[in-house]
């Protein structure tokens, strides 16, 4: 499996603190069947700024050294979205934003309780740069959760959507579940990633994510959110991205 959202780069987010915190961390991923992680530290939510993305990319590779290969980890980043976040992705590599696996797919994250009025057009003005937005668990914001329709209208601008393994697993409220069972069956779901912080906080459960996919949503669905999708978004091929509705 890969997982295209994962906190596991230490000391710079809310992520593993230790060295030895982010191993295991990468390990139990790896035990469960993933094979790729893409290292995503929160990058200008403050206290969490990380603007630096040649420090984290220091980071990634000491990482890659202790875990030998297994898992592989990737760079990437969650932007926390804002009315800049054109003219930052058209800094390229001097500015703080990494597209996963440095690609063309950047994951971003609105705040808890909403989404801000200009969205929908600065989504638009990313998809003529050809960058793919990857909204990051929309099931956990109380507006999308509760108005699939203006989630609807940010996957027309080209974005993609990245439900939380932990919603489907119970792992929050009862709403955020409920809010990715609607958005699956509008349509609105096209991957499944653990957010993982912490062998504690939050563990990388996405093995059990994808069992109970393919039994509320189905093979076709699992097969897509956990293999096809991931893969698209991982290389970089993401011209037409199906929605897994089966």
């Amino acid at each position: 499996m890969i997982d295209l959202h994962f906190h596991c780069l230490p000391g710079i987010d809310d992520g593993p603190q230790t060295w030895d915190e982010a191993v295991q961390l990468c390990r139990a991923a790896a035990a469960e069947g993933t094979t790729t992680i893409v290292a995503t530290p929160h990058v200008l939510r403050d206290p969490w700024l990380n603007e630096d993305p040649l420090e984290r990319d220091r980071l990634l590779v000491k990482l890659n050294a202790l875990l030998g290969g297994k898992p592989a980890v990737v760079p990437g980043c969650e932007y926390c979205f804002s009315s800049d976040v054109v003219e930052l992705w058209e800094r390229g590599s001097a500015g703080p934003l990494i597209g996963l696996n440095r690609g063309s797919c950047l994951l971003l994250e609105f705040p808890s309780y909403g989404v801000p009025p200009a969205a929908e057009s600065l989504l638009h003005e990313l998809s003529i740069l050809n960058v793919t937005p990857i909204i990051a668990h929309p099931e956990r914001n109380s507006e999308l959760a509760s108005n699939p329709d203006r989630l609807a209208s940010l996957v027309a601008r080209g974005a993609l959507v990245q439900i939380t393994a932990g919603s489907l697993l119970g792992e929050f409220d009862r709403t955020s579940l409920a809010a990715a069972n609607a958005f699956f069956a509008a349509g609105l779901v096209h991957l499944v990633a653990s957010d993982a912080h912490s062998m504690s906080r939050r563990p990388p459960r996405l093995a059990a994510a994808r069992q109970w996919v393919a039994r509320h949503w189905g093979e076709v669905a699992e097969e897509a959110l956990f293999e096809t999708n991931a893969a698209a978004v991982l290389y970089g091929d993401v011209a037409a991205p199906l929605s897994p509705r089966g």
